[in-house]
């Protein structure tokens, strides 16, 4: 029987969140097919990017949040899923779970590239709209401290300002009004 330890999930070697999630995905996949005897085939589904997220995830909390005071200050608490989560102000809301509870995430490279990931599926929105985008389902130690460093480095898919979109074409005189 093969088991994975969350510890032992490597993020810092992937360029993008997303990929990160993807490679845990297709190994705890490769995990259930020498295991069992129903193998799983085709492309990955939603159920299993989920479970590979929440182990990145328990990996990540696992490494940073060992003090028992710090997470009783936060008011945290594991769920059905083992991750640790904060309760809100918002307990008592109509909103969805994720909301009312919101996982908790240290500030590290992962998370860094969780908030790249956010920034540009925003559609490079502002700083305070990606804020409010990640808090819907992550509470995020010093988050505010991280915005300025995801804005400040440049992103791939922008164009740099000296190269240009379209090149100038001189305007002629037309022939009518060159008499």
């Amino acid at each position: 029987m093969v088991n994975i330890q969350t510890a032992d999930i490597m993020s810092d070697y992937f360029s993008t969140y997303s990929r990160n999630v993807r490679v845990v995905a297709w190994i705890l996949r490769f995990i259930h097919n020498i295991s069992n005897v129903n193998k799983l085939r085709g492309n990955l589904v939603y159920e299993e990017f989920k479970k590979a997220e929440n182990l990145v995830f328990k990996s990540m909390q696992l490494r940073s949040f060992q003090d028992e005071k710090f997470l009783a200050k936060m008011q945290a608490f594991k769920d059905e899923e083992g991750l640790l989560r904060i309760r809100t102000k918002l307990v008592d809301s109509d909103e969805k779970e994720d909301f009312k509870f919101p996982v908790l995430l240290p500030a590290n490279d992962v998370v860094v590239k969780l908030i790249r990931e956010e920034h540009k599926k925003a559609m490079h929105a502002g700083s305070y709209i990606l804020l409010a985008r990640l808090r819907e389902n992550f509470w995020i130690i010093k988050a505010k401290n991280l915005r300025p460093s995801v804005a400040v480095q440049p992103l791939a898919d922008k164009p740099s300002k000296s190269e240009q979109v379209c090149p100038q074409l001189d305007g002629g005189i037309p022939g009518s009004s060159a008499d």
